[in-house]
């Protein structure tokens, strides 16, 4: 049945509903379209009803046509309705396999993901991460997954790697097409892929891996090699690639065979040991593997029983060396054999705290034989004797394990030995144990009036500042901000964040008890500060307002204020002023930052800044580098004043 009469009277009907039925009779296309619609009157009933309509609603006088045209137009709208059809031409074929699934999601619940993963241009990273915390579903979609893959050929690196690491954590459905147009010889979308295979796959597609790997270059060669570790059969493939590989790939291949447990790998490392330790500890370095863990306790020990065995020893470079990388490399590995070592580096005491000699444009020098402890920095006490040093390492080991055979070990440790041993106990201590526990603890050891082991003060401020360090309250708990830092990170196309180690509990009350007591670590403090109900907050607040306004604060002003508004702090009167004097100076430019940060009204503001004026005008006061605009100064005080 032809219907295009229906549609030719729908669309005149609708015509004259928007032009006006005082011209209907005169529209000769309605009559033309009415005439058309008389066969299939003739043939159906409803068509029929809608005949008779027509006819009366042309035959009616003007003022009664406005009522029959809706009701004839809405006839004609629910017969249109009801001959329509939806479809497409062609054959119906099932979804490809690995394209991902269907789910029950219009186009528009998708369409500013799909935006986001296959256009150009800022504001898409911020839309596919906020998806994926909030519909992770989305992305098995087979009209998703496969914008993901393709977009880890992003132009935007970091949207890329973003990508790649929602892949990694979305399952196997992605692996297909993760194989699909692979160019083993392509940059690093490609290593991209294989990266996210492995994370996947892990083993399982291990041949797929070998296949590709002798039309494989950098830096997919890089990632194929790295994903051979999975499978404890590749052990002679990568000793093989050990010897004939170069620079990063070359770096690759051992990391991969230093996270191996064979008999090969093991062979391997001992006869390279021989002649580079060095470069099999760094292979080593935040291995778990029971091969590359006992083998770094073994050497760390038989370097420690040389020391042992002669004590006033001469100290070079090359030792020097090694022992850093010894420590670097036991770091965050367990079981008996590194509770062994780090006892035999406690019994060595001060034998190690000396200087080494090395060679330096021709000439012989001598340097103290310290090792970095909080990172390349120049923080006095980041660099350490090997009798510092050690303690140091222990307590990050118990901070990126929590293993328990380390907490044990720490205790026993400060029992024997006190002095810096006691900070990785009081950090174990505070990750495994609850608040109260953790306090009573660290007053059992911090306090003064116990002096165990006869501590002196020094001593309790250096172990307070180490267990305290990184510390902070962030996203409503305490963590600390350190990272292992793991060497394959370096070759891998892109890398998950590492999670930083928290407390599962808040600080006891003590800890800041403690730091009051020592004095002098204002930073501390401030990184610890949360919202507490508790008198020691009082204490806290009036220690930080006397340092603020006593002592050289330069650049720390913005965080006494913040944290003297946490714990609760009310005397702001003359707070600007005191500060100022403090520092000797002030600067024009910092002034309105300065005192728009203090939690008070306008005209207290424009109070404390007409005294630093007149201080300056007194020249009692400097203003940093002689700027001092009087007339600007002045007009900033008004418009406090007026608030």
């Amino acid at each position: 049945m032809n219907l295009q009469p229906l549609y030719d009277v729908k669309e005149r009907l609708e015509y004259a509903a928007i032009a006006g039925v005082s011209l209907l009779g005169e529209d000769f296309r309605l009559q033309r379209a009415a005439e058309a619609l008389k066969p299939l009157a003739a043939a159906s009933p409803v068509f029929g009803k809608i005949d008779g309509g027509l006819t009366k609603l042309l035959a009616a006088p003007p003022d009664q046509r406005a009522g029959l045209l809706l009701d004839v137009l809405a006839l004609v709208d629910a017969v249109a309705y009801t001959q329509a059809k939806t479809g497409v031409e062609g054959e119906l074929k099932s979804l490809p396999v690995g394209g991902g699934q269907y789910q029950e999601l219009s186009y528009s619940q998708l369409q500013p993901l799909l935006t986001a993963l296959t256009g150009t241009g800022g504001g898409r990273m911020e839309t596919i991460q906020s998806t994926w915390e909030n519909h992770p579903a989305f992305f098995t979609d087979f009209r998703v997954l496969p914008a993901v893959v393709a977009g880890l050929g992003d132009s935007y690196g970091e949207l890329a790697d973003q990508n790649g690491k929602i892949l990694g954590r979305s399952g196997p459905a992605a692996v297909p097409l993760l194989k699909e147009g692979f160019d083993p010889a392509g940059k690093k979308e490609m290593a991209r892929r294989v990266q996210v295979m492995e994370e996947i796959a892990g083993a399982s597609e291990n041949a797929w891996y070998l296949e590709q790997l002798p039309q494989a270059k950098k830096p997919v060669r890089q990632a194929l090699i790295l994903a051979l570790r999975h499978d404890p059969a590749n052990a002679q493939t990568l000793i093989g690639l050990c010897q004939t590989e170069k620079k990063e790939c070359r770096q690759a291949a051992q990391l991969a065979l230093a996270r191996m447990e064979t008999g090969e790998s093991r062979t391997y490392w001992e006869t390279l040991a021989q002649k580079d330790m060095g470069g099999a500890l760094e292979a080593m370095r935040l291995s778990s593997a029971r091969t590359a863990t006992d083998l770094t306790a073994e050497w760390f020990l038989q370097t420690v029983e040389r020391v042992k065995k002669n004590p006033n020893m001469p100290l070079n470079d090359e030792l020097f060396g090694l022992l850093g990388q010894l420590r670097t490399a036991i770091e965050c590995k367990t079981g008996p054999k590194v509770c062994e070592a780090f006892r035999a580096a406690a019994g060595l005491g001060a034998a190690l705290d000396r200087d080494y000699t090395c060679e330096e444009n021709g000439k012989t020098k001598t340097r103290p034989m310290r090792f970095y402890c909080r990172g390349a920095t120049t923080d006095p006490d980041s660099q350490r004797y090997f009798s510092a040093a050690m303690p140091f390492t222990l307590m990050r080991s118990i901070q990126l394990t929590r293993d328990s055979s380390l907490c044990t070990l720490a205790g026993e440790l400060a029992r024997v030995y006190g002095g810096r041993w006691i900070a990785p106990d009081l950090c174990a201590s505070l990750l495994t144990e609850d608040s109260e526990t953790a306090g009573q603890r660290a007053k059992e050891l911090l306090r003064p009036k116990f002096k165990l082991f006869g501590r002196k003060d020094a001593d309790t401020r250096g172990i307070l500042q180490d267990v305290m360090w990184g510390l902070c309250w962030n996203n409503g708990r305490y963590e600390y901000m350190v990272y292992a830092n793991d060497p394959a990170n370096n070759i891998r196309a892109f890398f998950e964040p590492e999670e930083h180690p928290i407390l599962t509990q808040e600080l006891d009350p003590v800890w800041f008890e403690l730091l009051l007591e020592m004095g002098g670590m204002d930073t501390q403090i401030m990184n610890l500060i949360r919202p507490m109900d508790h008198q020691v907050m009082d204490k806290v607040g009036k220690y930080l307002y006397t340092r603020a306004t006593r002592g050289k604060n330069a650049g720390g002003y913005i965080q006494y204020v913040r944290t003297l508004i946490q714990c609760g702090w009310k005397d702001w009167d003359g707070f600007f002023v005191r500060y100022a004097q403090a520092q000797g100076e002030v600067s024009y430019f910092s002034v309105r930052t300065m005192l728009d940060a203090l939690p008070v009204s306008g005209k207290e503001k424009a109070a404390q800044l007409r005294e630093v004026a007149g201080l300056i005008k007194a020249k009692k006061l400097r203003a940093q580098r002689g700027t001092w605009p009087d007339a600007m100064i002045q007009d900033m005080i008004g418009k406090w004043e007026n608030e």
